[in-house]
């Protein structure tokens, strides 16, 4: 599910602030940034997923995993970091969007964490060796330059050379890694069909 704290949405959060927050990044104090933080996540859409829903085997009995995710920004969290504070950043990144699901939807969840585990665009970067992320792709502000209805997932597939199929997280709007699944599986029905 997709669950947004505000109905005031990020606007000048994401773009006015941010630009502000990045230009002048050197001369800000951590209280103001961490106070641009917490309105970004009070003001920010979480994807949620509860794996175990559709497979009880993914979790202990009585026990469930959550993830919660949300867009954030590489060029800042990297500043954080080379400023040599991105530990504390995250665990209060972290903190937030526990303390924000505790409130809401969630109530207690922060009593009842066994364990966590979090990762940023730093990490993806890290790993994949990707400063743009992997979970949209693209900016909703402009448009797709890929197919991006619904209905139309299986039709991503095609190229414009006979016999020739593509997939992979770049292949549908949204992108990501359950798109790069999704269009290898169409991918691979059209190869068996032809």
């Amino acid at each position: 599910m997709f669950y947004t704290p505000s109905r005031n949405g990020l606007g000048e959060i994401h773009r006015g602030d941010r630009e502000a927050l990045l230009e002048g990044f050197e001369n800000k104090s951590k209280k103001e940034i961490l106070a641009w933080l917490d309105a970004f996540c009070e003001n920010n859409t979480f994807e949620v997923s509860i794996p175990a829903l559709r497979d009880s085997t993914l979790a202990p009995e009585g026990k469930t995993g959550v993830m919660i995710s949300c867009l954030f920004d590489y060029e800042l969290i990297k500043k954080v970091d080379e400023a040599g504070w991105y530990d504390e950043f995250k665990g209060y990144l972290d903190d937030r969007i526990i303390d924000i699901f505790s409130r809401t939807i969630f109530p207690d969840l922060d009593k009842s964490i066994i364990d966590k585990y979090s990762s940023t665009p730093l990490t993806i970067n890290k790993v994949a060796g990707s400063s743009g992320g992997a979970i949209t792709g693209w900016s909703f502000e402009t448009t797709m330059p890929v197919i991006d209805i619904l209905q139309d997932i299986p039709k991503s597939v095609l190229t414009p050379i006979p016999g020739i199929y593509q997939a992979g997280q770049w292949a549908y709007a949204p992108s990501g890694v359950p798109i790069a699944m999704l269009t290898g599986w169409y991918a691979s029905q059209k190869i068996l069909k032809s």
